[in-house]
């Protein structure tokens, strides 16, 4: 059950009228959970107490809605506050998160100035990123100070003070990989080949009888789009690196980039990208996504575990290349195919794909640099070697 209403006094009596965890348990994903927390920090706006949290928790223009609720007292907001703690506790569960973090929602300020104080926030609005229900498109969805709703474009958002409601996507993308590795793992497309002391998220160092560890390092990227509209602030981009293990079978390992957050500017992370322990063959491929605050991390990880995990071809790390690079670009593919539709439309949460990286190999410079197959993102790689003592 979806409640639209154009007056926020109307809202804050159907709020405070119901129970919360019935109101928590109405919403059934992550648009509707941020619109309805949106309109309950609406509701709170007016209250001094919330003023005064969260000037006291903002940093660089962000808080944690969490934080900021934890120093709201005032009897008459007590519904809300509740509210808004069991939509945050219902968030982190459609985000397939629940044990892996605490807090989710962020409320971040836009349309003021670096330098400008922030206004009372009764003279504020609350917004939201979400997508139409019928034409699936990105749209904001904002309630202004007197607590009526509007519905804009991405593109023609009013200039006024406004407190956006969105998900920690850096805390979210954290978590996110390590249930995503866990579940690979447990599902047999992620092996456990590493050495002690090199490590991913959610990936056990396993000691290795190799002298050396070779290394494919990240050295520099640059996004032609990161896909993110200026209101829904800094991109959140991560990683999936696919090949094929010792024993055959596909492996995956999610890699969180919590540093690409723009476009139009190079990065240069000197990341350990590629740790070839992991993998049986000389080949892989490197897939970038974007994290648009609505990803389920758990079903994420599942669908592609499914996708994957069909495959009946099996390569032996012996087979000739041309095969082994045939089922490596054959993973890769069965990744997209896991990935949400909606990935693939006007979002474009699918960043790009380099497919079949070679063991040992330089990849680009930085006057040419190597492109992605669709042509939105450069990258130059370069291997690494380090000596096991």
């Amino acid at each position: 059950m979806k409640r639209i209403f154009k007056a926020g006094v109307i809202g804050t009596a159907i709020a405070l009228t119901l129970p919360t965890s019935l109101m928590a348990k109405d919403v059934t994903n992550m648009d509707e959970a941020r619109e309805e927390l949106a309109r309950g920090v609406a509701t709170l706006a007016a209250d001094p107490a919330f003023d005064s949290a969260l000037r006291e928790h903002i940093a660089k223009g962000k808080a944690s809605l969490g934080e900021v609720l934890s120093d709201v007292h005032t009897p008459s907001s007590a519904g809300t506050v509740s509210l808004l703690r069991d939509l945050e506790r219902k968030a982190i569960e459609l985000r397939g998160l629940t044990g892996a973090l605490d807090a989710l929602i962020d409320v971040r300020v836009h349309g003021v100035g670096r330098d400008a104080p922030l206004p009372a926030t009764d003279d504020v609005w609350v917004g939201t990123v979400s997508r139409d229900p019928v034409s699936g498109a990105r749209q904001v969805v904002a309630f202004d100070a007197a607590g009526a709703e509007h519905h804009y474009d991405l593109e023609a958002v009013p200039a006024v003070p406004m407190l956006i409601i969105e998900s920690d996507s850096g805390a979210a993308i954290r978590a996110g990989t390590t249930v995503m590795n866990e579940i690979l793992r447990q599902g047999g497309v992620q092996a456990a080949h590493r050495l002690a002391g090199s490590s991913h998220p959610g990936v056990s160092g396993v000691e290795s009888d190799a002298k050396v560890e070779e290394l494919t390092l990240l050295k520099r990227i640059y996004l032609e789009k990161d896909h993110e509209p200026d209101i829904q602030g800094d991109a959140e981009i991560f990683a999936i690196v696919s090949g094929v293990g010792k024993d055959g079978k596909p492996q995956l390992i999610t890699k969180d980039m919590p540093w690409l957050d723009h476009d139009k500017r190079w990065y240069t992370p000197g990341m350990d990208l590629i740790n070839w322990t992991d993998y049986g063959t000389n080949y892989v491929n490197v897939q970038l996504f974007e994290e648009d605050g609505n990803t389920n991390f758990k079903a994420l990880a599942e669908s592609v575990l499914v996708a994957v995990g069909d495959l009946s071809l099996l390569i032996s790390p012996e087979a000739p290349p041309a095969l082994i690079v045939t089922g490596v670009t054959k993973i890769a593919n069965e990744i997209l195919k896991a990935m949400p539709a909606v990935w693939f439309e006007n979002s474009n949460d699918y960043v790009e794909s380099f497919y079949v990286i070679e063991r040992g190999g330089n990849y680009g410079t930085e006057a040419k640099p190597l492109v992605g197959a669709r042509g939105e993102a450069r990258m130059v790689l370069a291997p690494h070697e380090v000596k096991n003592r």
